[in-house]
């Protein structure tokens, strides 16, 4: 049910997902969303999501993820230094479809050869079925309406072999009020002011977000929230219909 403080969610475009941007301006936004994850805790959740399954690896074991949506690469390379300083190993393929932001996330994690940048639709993934350990993607799923989010997530599962993270904005008229009076207060670029805002009012309630998985066949999805005002969902292969 909605209220003034969870407000109906919102389908307008956003800006960065036009095909006609200029680069500056991407640029200008992946900048913004680099600062975002370094300082409120953008990469962090899932970070703490991947945590245990490294630490279950053995000896000499390499902990595989997809990165779908990757932007300019920031949750790669928090995994990696996470993994690093478990004394883990970790591969992780970063996937996105826009040239410019694949240009961007190639230069940013260059000197991390534990990444590879690779061009790809999420609707069609080029990769068979358990092809990686762990599919993830972060601030990602918002971008897309719920039929949309449910095919996404349904291509996900059946290319992890342990689970699919996902950790996006939980919509609140709070998270909303922040970001845009703060965006603007530190003068963002004005694609990523735009954008922000209209995010939070394209994220999701716990139980729109479970809903999404269990359509996509994780019956046992697990939904928790995650400050600031995100969620983590959670779908174990465990769930794969046999």
């Amino acid at each position: 049910m909605h209220t003034p403080l969870v407000p109906a969610r919102r389908h307008d475009p956003e800006w960065m997902d036009r095909d006609d941007n200029a680069p500056a301006d991407l640029i200008g936004t992946l900048d913004d969303i680099r600062l975002v994850n370094r300082y409120l805790f953008g990469s962090s959740i899932l970070v703490r999501a991947v945590r245990p399954f490294l630490s279950r690896l053995g000896r000499g074991e390499t902990l595989s993820v997809l990165d779908v949506g990757t932007g300019g690469g920031d949750l790669p390379l928090d995994l990696v230094g996470a993994a690093r300083r478990m004394g883990r190993k970790i591969r992780i393929v970063a996937v996105d479809r826009d040239p410019v932001i694949l240009d961007y996330a190639r230069e940013k994690t260059a000197a991390t050869p534990e990444i590879e940048v690779r061009h790809a639709d999420a609707f069609e993934l080029p990769f068979p079925p358990a092809s990686f350990d762990l599919v993830t993607a972060s601030m990602f799923l918002h971008h897309f309406k719920h039929d949309e989010a449910v095919r996404l997530l349904a291509g996900f599962k059946t290319l992890a072999r342990q689970a699919v993270l996902i950790n996006d904005l939980r919509r609140h008229a709070v998270s909303w009020a922040f970001i845009g009076l703060t965006s603007r207060m530190t003068r963002r670029h004005p694609m990523f002011v735009h954008d922000a805002a209209l995010s939070v009012l394209r994220g999701f309630t716990k139980p729109e977000l479970l809903a999404a998985a269990r359509e996509a066949g994780a019956a046992d999805a697990t939904v928790k929230r995650r400050l600031p005002y995100r969620l983590l969902l959670t779908m174990t292969a465990a769930s794969r219909p046999a």
